[in-house]
């Protein structure tokens, strides 16, 4: 009886009041409080979403708390508004939602799903209001060694729109990724993740956002996490990311992985990583194709990136796999038995003003369930020195790189040393240091001890 009160009164809502050019807008009602959130708020946000879907405002009270039991799904949205103004609660019975999950049928199940064009999702700028709790440190606690994570994860958001936005998305304690961010001329902004593991257990998998599209902003965002904080996957160009704060477990701001589907050619292109600051990460920025893929990334830019007690600064390897999954973001294909007979090509990379510390004494993030641990698989007698590393698969896979700038000194206070391959002179005149293997001496610092 009172599931149906709040309905009548959520229907009352949205049909008699008006807004601005005659918006309706749908209020969402809440069962948490009398139900000790046990009762499934999702069937009122379904109904909401479905009332308001063309040009209509969805909103969730200020500081309300509701329980979303079961997954959320809207997919037919134009010029929807949703104001994410109270806090999402997700269950907290692993099992129960690894039922959910093996019931969809699915291979990736979003908690909520969002898609069609103008989607506006903007949250609260409270501090304590506009969350979505996720309860994922049970689900990492969980873990047995050397699994990876859980099976039967949902992931949290599929965000699928054109000429849309998404501002002030706070997220807690996330069960894998975080925001599948796709479509064209979409804007970020004001983003808080925290995929922090404070019991020691890794968050595998807590990616911030995996990005396919064009024209994509994401701006003044602070992520901590247990995977890439945005991976751009093939199919994107335009991509800024910029203004940010990451780290924390995290793997940095990826190109990648792409080339898994050896039959599909991969594209990315015009991207840039802007005045980012990297803390405590293994990577900060990083390239990752699968051996044996095919196509090409152009156009990259990483400038203005602050990275502190980062195992590996700038990583590029054109020799991917991904430990433990025969998947990898979107994609699927074979993981092992590749044929190494293309390549996804690097044209026009620049890493500009890259400064920081190297972790010499205590490298990785806690993830490592191989032996190598899989983020040294390939560099033997490694001294976590190394400012950068780059793996090109063939001697002209990498053409037109750039590096100015680079101070990054190991915590150790060694020299910083450099891991190269394939990178030729001829095909990366500015590259700025000598592709071998040793201590890091910029082009430029040279000149100027031959000139004295």
């Amino acid at each position: 009886m009172h599931f149906l009160l709040s309905a009548l009164a959520f229907v009352a809502s949205a049909t008699s009041q008006t807004a601005p050019l005659c918006r309706p807008i749908c209020d969402v009602p809440s069962q948490y409080a009398y139900s000790n959130g046990t009762a499934d708020d999702a069937p009122a946000i379904n109904f909401a979403l479905s009332l308001c879907a063309r040009g209509g405002v969805v909103r969730f009270a200020e500081g309300v708390d509701y329980s979303v039991l079961t997954p959320v799904s809207a997919t037919n949205l134009t010029n929807v508004t949703i104001e994410m103004k109270g806090n999402l609660h997700l269950p907290q019975n692993i099992t129960y939602m690894q039922t959910i999950f093996n019931q969809s049928g699915l291979s990736n199940l979003y908690w909520f799903t969002f898609s069609g064009p103008g989607i506006q999702y903007v949250g609260s700028s409270n501090v304590s209001a506009g969350w979505i709790y996720s309860y994922g440190q049970a689900w990492w606690d969980a873990n047995i060694y050397p699994g990876t994570g859980l099976s039967g994860r949902p992931h949290l958001m599929s965000f699928t729109t054109t000429n849309g936005s998404m501002q002030y998305y706070k997220s807690r304690k996330p069960i894998a990724w975080n925001v599948q961010l796709s479509g064209t001329n979409i804007t970020v902004s004001d983003t808080f993740i925290d995929a922090f593991s404070t019991t020691g257990s890794f968050p595998f998998n807590t990616d911030g956002f995996d990005v396919t599209g064009k024209d994509i902003t994401i701006t003044n965002s602070v992520i901590y996490n247990g995977d890439d904080a945005i991976a751009v996957q093939s199919g994107s160009s335009n991509i800024l990311f910029e203004h940010g704060t990451i780290g924390y477990q995290s793997h940095g701001m990826s190109i990648g992985s792409l080339g898994q589907n050896q039959a599909q050619y991969a594209t990315v292109s015009n991207v840039t990583f802007n005045d980012v600051t990297v803390i405590n990460a293994v990577y900060a920025s990083r390239f990752k194709s699968w051996e044996g893929g095919q196509g090409l990334a152009k156009n990259i830019t990483w400038s203005n990136i602050r990275a502190y007690n980062v195992t590996f600064p700038i990583f590029v390897t054109q020799t991917y796999i991904n430990q433990g999954s025969s998947q990898t973001q979107i994609g699927n294909g074979a993981t092992s038995g590749r044929p190494n007979n293309a390549t996804v090509n690097m044209q026009d990379f620049r890493w500009v003003n890259f400064t920081g510390t190297i972790n010499t004494f205590r490298p990785g993030d806690g993830s490592c369930v191989t032996d190598p641990c899989w983020y040294n698989v390939g560099l033997p007698n490694l001294t976590h020195t190394e400012a950068i590393i780059v793996e090109c698969n063939t001697n002209t896979s990498c053409v037109n790189f750039e590096m100015t700038g680079i101070e990054i000194i190991p915590q150790s206070l060694d020299a910083p040393t450099v891991i190269c391959l394939n990178a030729t002179a001829a095909l990366n005149s500015d590259l700025g240091f000598d592709c071998s293997n040793g201590t890091f001496v910029p082009t430029y610092a040279r000149a100027s001890l031959i000139y004295h």
